[in-house]
């Protein structure tokens, strides 16, 4: 991944998890044979036979504690009415007893593709599983459902209001629907004592650095943690459970000068001076929510959604364009706090008017700011679903770094077509536009809102294909090598690793992913280099030179 056609034979490892040669299998050997001599141990050699060696991928925004869901709670991905979803809970309940005191957990329903077109509410809920404590999370992670009995369990009753920039759904009676959106409004129910999982960090984490690891995947990311997460992180690292790297992002809405006194010698700068994993763990920066999910019609436009369907009960007024989740003043009182402490930023924008708040308030805050090293902060601009072409074009010149969901054009392009128009939904994830102003764009799943499947969204970004197998503004399109490019060489620069990962060359850590087919193999017609990605499959993933997965 150095250069398109840069190739090798044979790759040579040392003791200490580093890449000690890249280059012709006679030299490899020549080198292996002058190691041992000098008192080294001895030398596996392995023979391919066919396999693709490439830099280990780069999650460039993902949530690792949130993949938890993955493992311990119903997945309602797929359903196709309010009938279903309720069948599929009793399911689960049926196989999973919940324990005295217990909460059901379901995460994954898509109301773009129930018969009904709406969110269920607690009504539908209560009808199916009486006074169990029950809330379901919808796909985008931005709106959950909760039952009368979850309710009554948090203390939330018609009198309650909802937190700025929060979403309390409520009838024509002015009672609670069941229905919470955005991030303010969320966070307080899931992270009640008595709603939060049994099952912990510790408990999971195995299981979902193999699940990472099975993608090809060698460096992760909590790209939101929560309170009371950062301890669980510690705990983890200190008990030597990371095999994989994992860099940790507090959110905001908590005392983030605490949360990093707290985390010692695990926090580490967002510039690449002070940058540096222990035990596979370091704390990288902050996270800001700026809007909430196009999917969902929480995404910040300039212009209006589609109105929805008269049929379509809704409380959206005339010209929704959804909103912002912080004023310009608190979010630039946070840029300027992070700037000065020298933490990178990690800003969630999938509106193109979030975006344009917080390019408008990074770009003051940055030039106000007279932190030296400021330059190599490199903010992220996550998701990037409808940002505009004259955004990227400013985006260079405060080092700011797209990471695309690209994912988008398969999972809910189709249902971008029906809130957005075919016009605007059609350039969602503008992989091009950042391609066309050199910026060194990245990819990323959001796990675990889709499965942390780095390949499948580099096909994305070279087919811009919908589910119902719409094409999406194939001027966006891009090759192979800058898909791959987008989860290594760019991602690794994201996190500003690029001295120490993502390539294969001497010195760099032996960060390694191993594929049954050649990525990059030459091929003139676009159809097929995409169906070839498409087809490919991770075999081994390597981390520091110790293989941590093998299919």
């Amino acid at each position: 991944m150095s250069a398109p056609d840069a190739t090798a034979e044979a790759l040579l490892t040392d003791d200490r998890g580093h890449i000690a040669f890249v280059g012709s299998l006679a030299e490899a050997r020549d080198r292996a044979e002058s190691m041992i001599a000098v008192g080294g141990r001895g030398v596996q050699e392995r023979d391919l036979a066919g396999a693709c060696l490439m830099p280990g991928f780069i999650d460039s925004h993902s949530h690792f504690a949130g993949m938890g869901q993955r493992l311990t709670d119903a997945d309602l991905a797929g359903c196709a009415d309010f009938d279903e979803i309720a069948a599929r809970l009793k399911a689960f309940l049926a196989a999973h007893p919940l324990p005295a005191g217990g909460v059901l957990h379901g995460f994954n329903y898509d109301h773009n593709e129930l018969a009904e077109g709406v969110h269920p509410d607690r009504r539908v809920l209560d009808a199916a599983l009486g006074d169990i404590p029950t809330v379901i999370a919808h796909v985008s992670g931005h709106v959950i459902i909760c039952n009368t009995a979850l309710l009554k369990l948090v203390g939330l009753n018609r009198d309650a209001e909802a937190p700025e920039g929060g979403v309390y759904g409520r009838d024509e009676n002015d009672d609670l629907t069941g229905y919470f959106a955005e991030t303010p409004a969320i966070m307080p129910i899931l992270m009640h004592s008595a709603v939060m999982p049994r099952q912990t960090l510790g408990d999971l984490a195995e299981a979902i650095q193999n699940d990472y690891a099975s993608h090809g995947i060698t460096t992760c990311q909590d790209g939101a943690t929560a309170p009371g997460y950062a301890e669980q992180f510690v705990k983890l690292a200190e008990a030597h459970q990371l095999k994989i790297d994992v860099t940790c992002y507090p959110m905001m809405g908590q005392d983030l000068d605490a949360v990093f006194e707290s985390v010692g010698s695990y926090a580490s700068g967002g510039t690449s001076e002070g940058i540096q994993y222990l035990n596979h763990l370091r704390f990288g920066g902050v996270k800001l929510f700026v809007d909430g999910s196009p999917q969902a019609r929480g995404a910040w436009l300039s212009e209006p959604y589609m109105p929805l369907p008269t049929s379509v009960h809704s409380n959206e007024p005339a010209g929704y364009h959804g909103a912002g989740i912080v004023s310009d003043e608190a979010m630039r009182a946070i840029l300027d706090h992070a700037l000065e402490r020298g933490w990178k930023v990690m800003a969630h924008c999938n509106g193109d008017q979030a975006s344009e708040q917080f390019l408008t308030q990074y770009t003051a805050a940055y030039h106000a700011s007279s932190r030296h090293n400021k330059i190599e902060l490199r903010p992220v601009m996550v998701h990037c679903q409808l940002t505009r072409h004259d955004q990227y074009a400013r985006m260079a010149a405060v080092h700011m770094i797209p990471s695309i969901f690209v994912s988008h054009c398969w999972f809910w392009g189709d249902a971008h077509i029906k809130n957005l128009g075919f016009a605007r939904a059609s350039r969602i994830s503008a992989v091009h536009d950042a391609l066309d102003y050199n910026l060194p764009f990245t990819f990323h799943t959001d796990s675990p809102i889709v499965p942390p499947d780095l390949i499948f969204a580099a096909w994305c970004a070279m087919t811009r294909i919908t589910k119902q197998g719409v094409e999406l503004d194939p001027a966006q399109r891009i090759g192979a090598w800058d898909a791959f490019r987008a989860i290594t060489r760019n991602a690794a620069y994201q996190y500003g690793e690029e001295a120490s990962k993502s390539t294969l060359e001497a010195g760099k850590l032996a960060d390694l992913t191993i594929l049954d087919a050649d990525t990059l193999a030459a091929s003139a017609d676009s159809t097929e280099a995409a169906a070839r990605v498409r087809a490919l499959n991770v075999l081994e993933t390597i981390k520091e030179g110790t293989t941590v997965w093998t299919a």
